[in-house]
């Protein structure tokens, strides 16, 4: 049997004034579709398709064509009239037009490889550098003229040379070209002729980017040395004086060969060594840091002990033996050096062990713990994957989050389908709720007094109960 399912719909109203959410309407006025947007109220409307959208892109074209759609043709091209914009990055492709302008930085033309930049006119270069051209013009040139040089002009003035006297001279040209007749002088670029520098100045040398001298001038030496000490300053005429070294409190100086040695003074105390089993060294030591006086003092031999209850009068450290005692389950031992304290069961955080009754004031953390009976009355956070194998498994508690978005029940069912399944509501006083699922039927059901199951819609008992029309009107 045949169902037919229509949706709002107008001839005369461009776009409806309300739809439920996710309710759909068509305006043969507007040649659109229309939803109502999931979420919103009955007003939030939006055209989601239509023939009014179709006919824009069945009429898209490659042509220059005003108020349509560009596609591109089958070679991935399109014709367009005036575009206007902003460019980022490499533009491609023949463009004409009069100017091309930057808003900021520079303007980069890079050919093809193996292509040139083909100006049809005459160049114009702004404080840059041309290479390949027949002619330039320049008021301010820098930097070294290469290529084919028409005049001696312009091989002179890129070496700052100057051109003096007839043509009694030949010269030939950088490249290699035809010479160049004239007589070069270099052109005067310092006016300070003559010898600089002495016993007591410094000549400093200008030199520009061509190896050419620009200017010459001198700068005196300092010939005298000054000196400062502790206390006290002078100064050495470094032509005439002589610089004394003299040793202080404890110091003795002397020089050799232009060397310079100090020697530290003896004191009173005797060379020797300090200190014993039973008596530690004692020392004075002076501003300058030296030993004015040495000897020893005894140290102590009795190491007085005390435990949790009783003391002793001591421990004589070269006579007596330190004993320690282990208690109620704890046993010590002594091998070499060592003194081992142990109880009757490993305790480390790998071993497993066995108590009678346990109680935690704080925190317990474990991740594995075996009791015929455990009580918390905290929190009890599992990070690892919960097994409960008892007959019933109750939670009292008012909030319940779980995070497994499918929820399985029965299970443990191995054979074929034979048990109705659902959640039942508990609602105190009143009559129990629940949604089930009935197994001899093949329907969800639902019951609103325990007794009565009233059947759910399904795709199966939709097909097989309804044959009709679903309409949704008109607007």
């Amino acid at each position: 049997m045949a169902q037919t399912i229509l949706i709002k719909r107008s001839t005369s109203t461009a776009t409806p004034t309300a739809l439920s959410n996710g309710e759909l309407a068509y305006s043969s006025n507007s040649n659109k579709l229309f939803i109502g947007r999931p979420g919103g109220a009955t007003g939030d409307i939006d055209a989601i398709g239509g023939k009014f959208y179709t006919d824009i892109i069945t009429g898209a074209t490659a042509a220059n064509t005003a108020s349509k759609l560009v596609l591109r043709d089958g070679s991935g091209n399109f014709a367009a009239g005036t575009i206007t914009g902003t460019f980022s990055g490499n533009l491609t492709g023949n463009v004409t037009g009069n100017s091309f302008v930057s808003s900021a930085g520079n303007i980069s033309i890079t050919p093809f490889a193996g292509s040139s930049i083909i100006l049809d006119g005459t160049i114009y270069v702004d404080a840059g550098v041309v290479t390949g051209a027949t002619s330039i013009t320049s008021t301010s040139f820098v930097g070294a003229l290469t290529g084919n040089a028409s005049t001696a002009t312009k091989w002179a003035t890129a070496r700052n040379l100057s051109l003096t006297g007839d043509a009694t001279a030949t010269l030939t040209a950088v490249d290699g070209s035809a010479a160049v007749s004239a007589a070069l002088t270099l052109a005067t670029v310092n006016s300070n002729v003559g010898s600089f520098g002495s016993t007591t100045a410094v000549p400093v040398v200008t030199v520009n980017a061509k190896g050419l001298v620009t200017a010459i001038s001198t700068v005196a030496l300092a010939t005298t040395l000054n000196i400062a000490g502790d206390t006290g300053t002078d100064g050495v005429a470094l032509l005439s004086d002589t610089l004394t070294f003299s040793g202080g409190t404890a110091l003795t100086t002397a020089v050799t060969d232009n060397v310079v040695t100090t020697t530290l003074d003896n004191t009173a105390v005797t060379p020797g060594s300090y200190g014993s089993g039973t008596a530690i060294p004692t020392f004075t030591v002076d501003q300058q840091g030296r030993l004015t006086a040495a000897g020893s003092a005894n140290v102590a031999t009795v190491l007085n002990i005390a435990a949790d209850t009783g003391t002793d009068d001591g421990v004589s450290l070269l006579s007596d033996t330190l004993t320690i005692s282990g208690g109620t389950g704890v046993d010590t031992s002594v091998s070499g050096d060592t003194i081992t304290v142990a109880i009757g069961q490993a305790v480390a955080t790998t071993s497993n062990v066995t108590f009678n009754n346990v109680t935690v004031d704080g925190t317990l953390s474990s991740d594995d713990i075996t009791a015929t009976d455990l009580t918390a009355s905290g929190n009890v956070i599992v990070t690892g994957n919960l097994t409960v194998n008892g007959t019933t498994t109750t939670v009292n508690s008012n909030t319940v989050a779980i995070g497994d978005n499918i929820l399985v029940l029965n299970s443990d069912e191995t054979g074929a389908a034979s048990q109705d399944a659902g959640i039942e509501i508990e609602r105190g006083t009143d009559t129990n709720v629940a949604l089930l699922w009935d197994e001899t039927a093949n329907y969800w059901t639902l019951t609103e007094d325990g007794s009565t199951y009233s059947k759910i819609m399904t795709a199966g008992n939709f097909a097989a109960s309804f044959t009709g029309i679903i309409d949704g009107g008109t607007f």
